[in-house]
């Protein structure tokens, strides 16, 4: 496949053999852009805040600027670029914060939390790391991204 691979001004050869890891599908997300919306024209999901996928955090994080888009245009009196603004304003920074979570391990870290307190001695969880401090990691990221139990059920009414 390599030989076929052909990138102008690249040694995709050379690229390949001296790379330790070459991933077929990697994992990434982007730095945060400064802006999403351009006119009436604007960003959501993964083309706004591309992120790694834990938990289908990509979907979530889309689904609620699909609801924050569609509630500030119906809101808009003939100003989409104005809507566009409002959404990205409801949304940017909330959706940023998931990236960043993320990138420290995001709903996952709970799990790196009991490993870091575990030792080969050790037979139950709730010894190693009580319930009310794994729930307390779950919790904080499902806030951070917005849909904690607290959060729908304050949207669903």
């Amino acid at each position: 496949m390599v030989e076929t691979f052909v990138i102008p001004g690249l040694d995709v050869r050379a690229l390949a053999s001296a790379s330790e890891n070459i991933w077929e599908y990697p994992m990434c997300d982007r730095n945060p852009l400064p802006r999403w919306s351009f006119g009436r024209v604007t960003l959501m999901g993964d083309a706004a805040h591309p992120m790694f996928p834990f938990g289908g955090n990509g979907a979530a994080q889309a689904i609620l600027d699909a609801k924050s888009l569609a509630a500030q245009l119906a809101r808009a009196t003939g100003d989409a670029a104005g809507a566009l603004n409002a959404y990205e304003q409801e949304r940017r920074e909330k959706a940023y914060a998931v990236v960043m979570s993320n990138r420290q391990g995001g709903p996952d870290r709970v799990i790196d939390f009991v490993l870091s307190r575990l030792s080969g001695s050790d037979t139950n969880l709730e010894d190693v790391t009580p319930f009310e401090e794994r729930k307390a990691i779950v919790h904080g990221y499902s806030l951070i991204a917005g849909y904690s139990a607290d959060q729908l059920r304050r949207t669903a009414s």
